[in-house]
């Protein structure tokens, strides 16, 4: 269920609680890059993931910018050719309410992970 889609605008949530520094959100970012979160803190990031989804609904789903939209996501076919223009990186990078909620728990039940 994670990929780089919806972890990068995850991470983008916890960046702007405060709960990472841009030291932490690159390690978190990166496979292999050392990557830890403690207990504490996996229950800091359930607290304020459970507030951010209360702003939200079932459907709907945060983009890049921290904005959120009930549209679909737009399709995109990345080939040779495509230009870097025609790709719609805040709608790209999305994290969906269901999505959330999943790592919502998964942080409450966790004693903390690492992104290996």
């Amino acid at each position: 269920m994670i990929n780089a889609w919806n972890w990068r605008p995850t991470l983008e949530i916890l960046r702007a609680e405060g709960l990472i520094d841009a030291a932490s959100y690159e390690r978190l970012g990166c496979q292999g890059c050392g990557g830890k979160v403690d207990a504490e803190s996996s229950r800091r990031i359930a607290e304020v993931l459970e507030n951010k989804l209360a702003t939200m609904q079932p459907g709907e789903r945060i983009l890049a910018n921290l904005s959120t939209t009930t549209a679909p996501k737009k399709k995109v076919v990345f080939t040779p050719t495509t230009k870097a223009e025609e790709i719609d990186a805040n709608d790209l990078y999305s994290a969906t309410f269901e999505w959330l909620a999943m790592f919502r728990d998964f942080c409450k039940a966790s004693h903390g992970f690492d992104v290996l």
